[in-house]
């Protein structure tokens, strides 16, 4: 009976010393390149050059920590069926960490929590979802940064007048948000009339079609606000092409060729530049810190700045305005 027992023992120290040594190879193989990590943005398109930065700087996070590295997801920002689509297929596949752009605060809860039941990591960029515990989120803070564009559009029409929001996908986190710190600032300043936000779909196209109908339907309109890189976009190509540049106050959020030429040629007074590259990048690194088990902040704010023409030339706005992945 002794012996039987000295026997289980000593097979019993073998198992565990089996076990820790493959897992020890397990979490060292992990850790030299087989670390998946899927990236579902709110758009794939070259027509988006917040998400292409973004991509950009999850790339280069992704390459220093050795990590695999897929980008999935939608066209369009409003398609969010693909994206949960994209969503599911991470899931799928076993993705071990999950980095996505909620194109819908409500619509992904489930498949999130699918996912977190499979012990995978998930964070959100950009735009996150409601209603979910034990999930970092790495964005702008948009509500601090509509409040400052808002705050510029009233300083600039201090006269009075009527203002109106362009912004682009319904039930997004960032539209929510930015119309939020909007809203709120506008009740600040009782000389100023808000007209209700309209929605461009996400598209430049949509944008200016939008812009055409506000400033038909309010003649008085003295200042738009955009919400996002299109939806500011298609506001400039309306406003130059309606000969109203100088006659109209235009903010914006974000960054593109359109809107830094629309910059220089006072057709937008002042833009808050979001730092992409930097969500992008910190969403990686702080996704893969999360799934080794370290804890990070709920928020991780990558900051924001704000430009007019009078600081468009400064180098540390260019470099922001025009990254470059060396």
């Amino acid at each position: 009976m002794k012996k039987i027992k000295k026997w289980m023992i000593v097979v019993a120290a073998i198992l565990i010393i089996l076990v820790n040594i493959i897992g020890f190879k397990w979490v060292e193989f992990k850790e030299k390149g087989s670390i998946k990590i899927v990236l579902i943005p709110k758009s794939v398109s070259s027509d988006f050059e917040f998400w292409q930065t973004v991509m950009q700087g999850a790339e280069l996070a992704a390459k220093e920590e050795n990590a695999i590295l897929e980008v999935k997801g939608a066209l369009l920002e409003k398609d969010i069926e693909t994206q949960k689509q994209a969503l599911k297929e991470a899931i799928d596949e076993k993705a071990d960490v999950i980095i996505i752009a909620a194109a819908d605060t409500k619509a992904l809860i489930e498949l999130i929590e699918e996912a977190q039941a499979k012990k995978i990591t998930v964070l959100t960029v950009d735009s996150k979802t409601e209603g979910i515990e034990n999930i970092q989120h790495v964005a702008t803070n948009n509500i601090e940064a509509a409040r400052a564009l808002t705050q510029y559009m009233a300083s600039a029409i201090e006269e009075g007048g009527e203002v109106a929001m362009v912004s682009f996908v319904e039930g997004t986190g960032t539209a929510k948000e930015r119309e939020q710190g909007y809203k709120e600032e506008m009740q600040r300043h009782p000389f100023l009339k808000m007209h209700p936000t309209v929605y461009c779909e996400g598209t430049v196209q949509g944008s200016y079609k939008v812009t055409k109908e506000l400033l038909k339907k309010y003649p008085n309109l003295k200042g738009i606000i955009g919400a996002n890189q299109q939806s500011t976009d298609g506001i400039c190509d309306a406003v130059q092409e309606l000969g109203l540049t100088g006659k109209i106050k235009v903010v914006g959020f974000d960054s593109s060729n359109t809107i830094i030429y629309a910059l220089e040629k006072d057709v937008i007074d002042a833009i808050i530049v979001q730092k992409p590259f930097n969500m992008g990048y910190l969403a990686v690194k702080n996704g893969l810190e999360v799934y080794r088990g370290k804890k990070i902040p709920e928020f991780i704010d990558t900051g924001y700045k704000f430009i007019d023409k009078e600081t468009l030339y400064l180098i540390e706005n260019q470099k922001l305005l025009y990254p470059i992945i060396k």
